[in-house]
C-alpha cells in the first residue's frame, strides 16, 4: 500500500477544538446490552451539538431495534440505520457513509465506554500523536461462568500478547477494537473489508499500520465488554476469530502480524501428536504435552486466584482450554479450507470525504 499515512495526516489542517464526532455502533441482536452501550455514549462529556450517534442494525430478530428507537425518541443525536447484509463490516461501512463527523469513533454494541472517551480521543488526534487511538477493553460478566470467561479474556494466560485486553499502560499497540480516527483516513486506505465475516477491525488495524499509521492505547479509557455467558458461546467466538484470522493473514503476505497468533494452533497440534504417540504405546512421550498444559492451567489458576481474589478464578481451568482449543481448531480448519478463505481479497472501497448519501432509516 503506497500511502504514507502519517505524513498525510500531519499535513491536514488541525482539527477544531470541538469537531463534530460520529460514533458508530454496528449491532445485531444486542437487546441485553444495547441500552447500556448507548448510555455510555450519550453520557460523554462532549458538547451535545458536536456528537452524532449512528446505530446500524444488522436485521436483528430480538428487541434491539425497539430499544434503540426508544432511546432515539428521547435523544435526537441517536439515529437508527439499516444494514441488510447483517455482518459487522457492512454495518460499519453503512455508518461511515452516513457519518457527518470529522472524527469517527467505533463503539461495540456490548461495550460501555467511559464519559471522557470521546474527549480524550479527539485531544490525542488533534495533537498528532497517533492515527488511531482508543482504550483497553476489560471483559465483565453477569453470572459466575460469565465472570470466569471474562477473567480468562482479561489475562495474558488467556489471550497472550493481545495487550489491549490486559495491559494498563500507555503504549503503541498492533490493534484496538474500539478505535477513533480522523475521517480522512478511511478515504485514503478504504473502509472495512466486507469479505470478512469476522476480524474486519483487526484487518483494518493491520492495513493502517502497513500504511505507516500508529495505534496508541490510552489506559484511562478502559471500556467494559460484556463477555459470552456459556462455554459454547466462548467456543464459537474464538473459533470464529481464528478461522477468519487466516483470511487476514493471507490477504497481507501470508504471515501473521504477531507470532502469538500461531500459538493455539501449535498447542492443538501438540495435543494431537500426544494422542498419536499414546495410541502407538509411547505413553511417556504422549503424556508430556498434556502434563505440561495441566501444570500451566494449575499455575494460571493459582496466580489469578491470588492476584484477583475472585470466586470466578476457580473455574478458570474450564474456560482457558475452551479458548485455546477453539482458537487452534479454527486456525487449522481455515488453513485447509478452500472457501471462503482463498488468498484473493476484495479491496475495501475508499470512503468519500463528501457528504454521505442518505441511508434508509429504520
Amino acid at each position: 500500500m503506497n500511502v504514507d499515512l502519517r505524513t498525510r495526516v500531519t499535513n491536514l489542517p488541525p482539527l477544531p477544538a470541538t469537531p463534530l464526532v460520529s460514533v458508530i455502533l454496528a449491532v445485531r441482536n444486542e437487546e441485553r446490552h444495547i441500552t447500556r452501550a448507548l448510555d455510555g455514549v450519550r453520557l460523554q462529556d462532549w458538547p451535545r451539538e458536536s456528537l452524532e450517534i449512528l446505530v446500524v442494525d444488522g436485521c436483528s430478530n430480538d428487541r434491539t431495534r425497539e430499544l434503540v428507537t426508544r432511546v432515539a425518541a428521547r435523544d435526537s443525536r441517536v439515529r437508527l440505520l439499516v444494514n441488510p447484509a447483517g455482518h459487522v463490516a457492512q454495518g460499519l461501512n453503512v455508518g461511515l457513509a452516513a457519518a457527518r463527523g470529522a472524527v469517527i469513533v467505533r463503539v461495540d454494541g456490548h461495550c460501555r465506554i467511559v464519559p471522557e472517551h470521546v474527549r480524550r480521543c479527539v485531544a490525542e488526534l488533534r495533537a498528532g500523536k497517533a492515527e488511531c487511538v482508543g482504550g483497553p477493553v476489560r471483559a465483565v460478566g453477569d453470572t459466575l461462568l460469565a465472570r470466569t470467561i471474562a477473567l480468562a479474556m482479561n489475562t495474558s494466560f488467556g489471550v497472550g500478547g493481545a495487550s489491549f485486553r490486559w495491559t494498563r499502560e500507555r503504549r503503541e499497540v498492533d490493534h484496538l477494537p474500539l478505535g477513533a480516527w480522523r475521517r480522512e483516513v478511511f478515504g485514503w486506505i478504504g473502509g472495512f473489508d466486507e469479505s470478512l465475516v469476522r476480524n474486519q477491525d483487526d484487518e483494518f488495524s493491520d492495513r493502517l499500520r502497513r500504511a505507516g499509521g500508529r495505534i496508541v492505547m490510552l489506559p484511562e479509557l478502559l471500556a467494559e465488554y460484556y463477555s459470552r455467558a456459556t462455554l459454547g458461546g466462548l467456543w464459537n467466538q474464538y473459533h470464529g476469530y481464528a478461522y477468519w484470522k487466516v483470511r487476514v493473514i493471507r490477504m497481507h503476505g501470508g504471515w501473521p502480524s504477531s507470532p502469538r497468533h500461531l500459538v493455539p494452533a501449535a498447542f492443538v497440534l501438540a495435543m494431537l501428536a500426544s494422542g498419536a504417540l499414546a495410541a502407538r504405546g509411547a505413553w511417556a512421550l504422549g503424556a508430556l504435552a498434556p502434563a505440561l498444559y495441566a501444570v500451566f492451567l494449575l499455575g494460571a489458576t493459582a496466580e489469578t486466584a491470588l492476584s484477583r481474589r475472585t470466586r470466578a478464578s476457580v473455574l478458570l481451568s474450564l474456560a482457558l482450554p475452551v479458548m485455546h482449543t477453539a482458537h487452534g481448531v479454527g486456525f487449522l480448519r481455515a488453513l485447509f479450507a478452500r472457501s471462503p478463505l482463498s488468498p484473493q481479497a476484495t479491496s475495501p472501497l475508499p470512503v468519500s470525504d463528501s457528504a454521505a448519501p442518505e441511508v434508509k432509516a429504520a
